[in-house]
Parts: C-alpha cells; sequence; structure tokens
C-alpha cells in the first residue's frame, strides 16, 4: 500500500485511511445498536418525540467523507507530483510537458483538464486508470460542491472502489515526491 500524501499520521497509508473508515462504521453499528448502553438515554433525551434512528444514512454518509478524504489525496499526489517534476526538472517526457505547462501558467493547473491530459498523453498504458480517475473526479466534484444536484457519475461511488482506484495509482503510476508532503 502507498503513502497518502498530506495527510496526519493517521492517515499516513491507504491501510491507515481504510482502518479508520471501517473503525468508524463499526463505531457507529454498535451507537445504533439496541445493545448499546446509550440507546435509552439517546431517545429519553427527546421526551415525547417520534426518533427515528437511521445508522444506515450515518453509515452512508461516513462513507461519502471517507470517500471524498481519499480522493482529496490522490489529487494531492498527482499536484505534488507535478510540482516535484517542473521544480526538479527530470528529463521524461511527462515532466518536460508539465514544465512547457507551467511556463504558460506558472500559478495554478487543474488536475483533471491539464495534469490528466498530460498523464493521459505521456503514460499511454495507464489511460484506462486515468479515466477511471476522472470519472471519480466527477464524484468529488459532486460531493465537494454541495451535493445539490442529481450527479451523473456513470457508475457508483464508494469508499471500498476508491480504496482500490487509490491503491492501483500509488502501486503503478510512478508519482514523484510525495515524500514532501
Amino acid at each position: 500500500m502507498g503513502d497518502i500524501p498530506g495527510n496526519s499520521p493517521l492517515f499516513a497509508s491507504l491501510g491507515g485511511a481504510a482502518q479508520y473508515h471501517y473503525d468508524v462504521v463499526e463505531s457507529l453499528r454498535r451507537y445504533f445498536s439496541p445493545d448499546s448502553p446509550d440507546s435509552l438515554a439517546r431517545l429519553d433525551a427527546f421526551p415525547g418525540a417520534r426518533i427515528v434512528v437511521r445508522p444506515a444514512e450515518y453509515i452512508a454518509e461516513s462513507d461519502l467523507r471517507s470517500s471524498l478524504a481519499m480522493l482529496t489525496s490522490i489529487e494531492a499526489a498527482f499536484q505534488l507530483d507535478y510540482r516535484y517534476r517542473c521544480r526538479e526538472r527530470l528529463k521524461d517526457d511527462l515532466s518536460r510537458a508539465f514544465r512547457a505547462i507551467h511556463k504558460r501558467k506558472p500559478d495554478y493547473v487543474s488536475l483533471e483538464k491539464v495534469i490528466f491530459d498530460a498523464w493521459s498523453r505521456h503514460a499511454p498504458g495507464e489511460r484506462q486508470l486515468i479515466g477511471d480517475l476522472r470519472g471519480a473526479f466527477g464524484f468529488r466534484n459532486w460531493l465537494a460542491h454541495g451535493r445539490y444536484w442529481p450527479p451523473k457519475l456513470g457508475r457508483k461511488y464508494d469508499f471500498e472502489y476508491l480504496y482500490r482506484l487509490a491503491d492501483a495509482v500509488y502501486s503503478t503510476l510512478p508519482l514523484c515526491g510525495l515524500d514532501e508532503a
């Protein structure tokens, strides 16, 4: 499993991120369990109110939040790679392309429009993986920008899928500079 850039020590690896996610899900299941010592106290806090506990909704929301964290880590990895390749003046075709882009736009480059395009052109064997990432970042955009529209994603995205996608990214692509995060 690869390192995850830009995160706390708890999220220093994909395994750490996954363990956190699964621990939260299990905690929610136990919290809402009828066997939980606090279950009656939660209901007593609202006397006369009809409380409908929706553990599945809480777990689904936790999945979305863990998914967003995973996607932000992937984005950080690509941005760090881009900056490292430009700064260190690496000699491969991808790094040369990044430097040419950096000369035109030194302040900000779009992950989806610029960085992924360059990876597709200069790592043609990884086009499927980059395509999968593009789809996943459509999901990330929906998550990060308020979820107020019905998403048209083409597939179901969840933490499990994104974990496998991140693992493929970190184990397949030669991302540089991640240890500087």
